[in-house]
């Protein structure tokens, strides 16, 4: 009986997702569970460092290979990894800037009611200088409301520093200024 050694190990060729790194070099059956698991693993050793960088903490790793039997081999064909972490800094911001932005839109949402308010009191009106005093008015609140907006950008923008140099963001210390 004559036996092809290709038939008993033959080679896996394997494709890199889009945008992940590392080989797509082909490998023998023999040695394919080796050289997905290696691939996957770097994968998770480059999810833990982007992690670290960031500021936050692995808590899970999960690492999946694809067997089959090739040849006289079982094979690795394929392979998936994944990180899940947690991140305390991007936790605090979101707190801190929803608390701060909640204060500054409740603001922006009470101009937004007085300017309804005159709006359909303007529609009433009869006289022009009653109607000049009102549109006065209205153009006064649009600005009041552009001014509170930058401020909001302005201190998301603060915050967002003060969290990225690990420094201690209390949100009482904050000047937050609402009298637009």
């Amino acid at each position: 009986m004559n036996v092809n050694n290709a038939a008993l190990n033959p080679i896996l060729h394997y494709k890199l997702d889009p945008g992940e790194w590392g080989s797509s070099a082909p490998a023998s059956a023999g040695t394919s569970v080796a050289r997905v698991a290696s691939h996957e693993s770097s994968n998770i050793m480059r999810f833990e460092n982007e992690a670290a960088r960031k500021g936050c903490y692995v808590v899970a790793k999960d690492l999946y290979l694809n067997l089959q039997q090739d040849g006289m081999y079982l094979a690795a064909t394929s392979g998936r990894s994944s990180v899940l972490t947690y991140c305390p800094k991007k936790d605090k911001e979101q707190v801190i800037k929803g608390n701060l932005g909640s204060e500054i839109s409740r603001k922006i949402h009470q101009y937004d009611r007085k300017q309804l308010e005159l709006d359909t009191l303007l529609k009433t009106l009869k006289g022009k200088a009653d109607k000049t005093l009102i549109e006065q008015k209205l153009k006064s609140i649009e600005d009041r409301k552009l001014e509170l907006q930058q401020k909001k950008l302005r201190l998301y923008t603060e915050i967002t520093l003060l969290l990225a140099q690990n420094l201690n963001v209390n949100p009482d210390m904050l000047n937050v200024d609402l009298m637009a």
